[in-house]
């Protein structure tokens, strides 16, 4: 792949790949996100990370879940050569957060490490 594409290979689709995450991965959080993230596995080593986003409906109507949608996915598109390869990311908003771009820009790579250190320190 060349540049910042986001095909469906980088995405975490199926509903136990997001529960798997979501329970067994390592967490970490700030004001705005909580990022979910698990190793894909041994036969997946090398392989680029995927990345899931889930919105509740509690953070707003439809317009608003998909703003969330749009950047946070445009976040990780941009920035995906600051984080490891070879994991599975969930990513959703924290309850009561405000939908900034700047602050998803910024806090996206860094809890993405900042879990995958935690599941790395866990192992």
């Amino acid at each position: 792949m060349t540049g910042h594409e986001f095909p469906k290979s980088l995405r975490v689709c199926k509903g136990d790949n997001f529960t798997r995450v979501l329970r067994r991965g390592g967490c970490a959080a700030d004001g705005t996100l909580v990022v979910f993230a698990l190793p894909r596995g041994a036969d997946c080593l090398g392989e680029p990370t995927r990345l899931g986003v889930t919105i509740p409906k509690k953070t707003g109507n439809a317009v608003v879940r998909n703003q969330w949608k749009r950047l946070i996915r445009e976040s990780f598109r941009t920035q995906r050569s600051l984080i490891p390869d070879g994991y599975d990311l969930v990513v959703r908003p924290k309850k009561d957060a405000v939908l900034k771009w700047s602050v998803i820009q910024r806090g996206l790579p860094r809890l993405a490490v900042k879990a995958i250190r935690r599941i790395k320190k866990s192992s």
